[in-house]
């Protein structure tokens, strides 16, 4: 399992060991305020982040009101955290489940059927990265990261380097990511980097912790509570 990584608040976020799933909070808040509308409350769909905290930041929205998730295990995960009004997206297929859910059904209101829209599916696409190093250049115009298949995914994609558009980013192999880039915008061994992985929920369902951060520096570490709550 991973473990969190031992710096404290307010560690600038270059200084967190490679990879890190990071969430930078102003873009968050940013996106969320795009999306209030108390006209129209919808749910959260926290099945993308499996992470109490962020579900916490986006019930607190005007207009979002309750939370969704995929599975009766994410439903147990959520009401322990003390989230009282879940929407699980899929049908109970089998007798203990439907024991499972009655028994969150004593803390909490479910419901099973479209009763409000969704919402916050694709917020964290601008907000959620994953940082890397370059840990070799073999060649000309391609570098080596300590970020690969198992820190930022491939099902749906290879990420994009932040902030860097003219470089092509690859997921590679499993430990590592591979970026071309062109000559007059070079990498060196050391160099740190942020990739926007192609997939926010794949990538959430990688890690164990997301490391919340605000004006480039740590603001809270955060477990991925409900990561494998199939």
């Amino acid at each position: 399992m991973q473990r969190p990584l031992e710096k404290p608040n307010g560690t600038p976020v270059e200084e967190l060991d490679t990879p890190a799933l990071i969430l930078d909070l102003a873009t968050l808040d940013a996106t969320a305020s795009r999306l209030a509308d108390p006209e129209q409350p919808a749910r959260a769909e926290v099945w993308v982040h499996k992470t109490p905290a962020i579900a916490r930041i986006q019930v607190a929205i005007p207009g979002i009101s309750g939370i969704a998730v995929r599975s009766v295990a994410e439903a147990e995960v959520f009401a322990a955290a003390g989230f009282d009004d879940i929407r699980i997206l899929r049908p109970l297929a089998t007798p203990a489940s439907q024991r499972r859910v009655e028994a969150i059904a004593n803390s909490a209101t479910l419901a099973f059927k479209a009763d409000r829209p969704l919402a916050g599916a694709d917020w964290f696409e601008g907000a959620v990265t994953v940082s890397a190093r370059v840990v070799s250049v073999p060649e000309p115009g391609r570098a080596i990261l300590d970020a690969g298949q198992k820190a930022v995914g491939r099902d749906f994609g290879d990420p994009r380097l932040l902030g860097r558009p003219r470089c092509a980013a690859l997921a590679g192999s499993a430990e590592h990511g591979v970026v071309s880039f062109p000559a007059d915008d070079p990498f060196s061994i050391g160099d740190w980097l942020e990739l926007v992985p192609a997939d926010v929920a794949t990538t959430f369902a990688l890690h164990d912790f997301v490391y919340a951060t605000r004006n480039g520096v740590l603001d809270a570490v955060w477990p991925i509570s409900a990561r494998g709550a199939f």
